[in-house]
């Protein structure tokens, strides 16, 4: 965890940097228009998780790895929201995804008096997740009310780490036999802060009282969020299948938030 965190610390100390030579180095631009406007805006939006990755060890089933997805919410702060260049940090909550699978398993791997062949399907999220992004945004004025953006930066997550297990089970009273087909064991890093890369690019536009804003943004962690194993077992007919299981927490987001107008006073 302490390496994680050493990481994390000097890639935000090189984003730092980078960002200050940047603005300083980049012609000074304000858009009036946004001076009436808070600081704070407040954002929510639908995200796309990447499927996750299977690597059989041996056997020849496997499952259907569905993408997943999730919800971002949360709040950021923009320092110079009126300026050509600013920078953005805040708070965003996410409820992060474990798995999402389907498979099938065919009645000759069954009981006889199985109706038929074995179609499942399950998924399950993890608590919720607490981000803090450090973000460099480029604010280009496209219309008298409508603003281009480009966003990029790193985020630095808390997911405590955890154990999550799925299994499924048939059993058949007349011949009295109970059986495990199928299980995932998966668990999140030791280390409860991870870090991510961001980039993304949206929309603004001024109405009377609110800017309202649009952003599609891709967010790739530095490691796995969830990790470990799948199996098939004690089928009648098709050998032991085992893989291991990885999870990125890649995801793909649109992205909307809001900032209300200054209050006169």
């Amino acid at each position: 965890m302490v390496r994680c965190l050493i990481k994390i610390a000097v890639l935000c100390i090189l984003f730092s940097t980078a960002f200050l030579k940047m603005s300083f180095s980049q012609e000074y631009k304000e858009y009036s228009e946004l001076y009436k406007f808070s600081k704070w805006s407040f954002t929510a939006g639908p995200v796309v998780y990447d499927r996750a990755k299977l690597r059989p060890q041996y056997g020849d089933l496997t499952f259907e790895n569905r993408p997943m997805l999730g919800f971002n919410a949360g709040i950021l702060y923009d320092f110079h929201p009126e300026r050509k260049w600013s920078f953005q940090t805040g708070l965003l909550v996410a409820k992060e995804p474990i798995y999402s699978v389907r498979y099938k398993i065919l009645h000759n791997d069954l009981y006889e008096t199985y109706p038929g062949d074995l179609i499942d399907e399950y998924k399950s999220y993890a608590l919720c997740t607490f981000s803090f992004p450090f973000l460099l945004r480029l604010n280009l004025q496209t219309g008298k009310k409508a603003f281009a953006s480009f966003t990029t930066g790193l985020k630095v997550m808390y997911f405590p780490q955890g154990e999550s297990e799925y299994v499924y089970s048939i059993s058949d009273k007349v011949l009295s036999d109970h059986r495990e087909i199928f299980g995932l064991k998966l668990e999140s890093p030791e280390n409860s802060l991870q870090g991510s890369f961001m980039i993304g690019t949206g929309f603004s536009y001024l109405l009377k009282k609110a800017l309202l804003k649009a952003n599609l943004i891709y967010v790739m962690n530095f490691q796995n969020t969830i990790s470990g194993e799948y199996q098939f077992a004690n089928l009648f007919t098709s050998p032991d299948t085992r893989g291991y299981y990885d999870l990125s927490g890649n995801y793909l987001g649109l992205v909307f938030s809001v900032s209300f107008k200054k209050s006169k006073n």
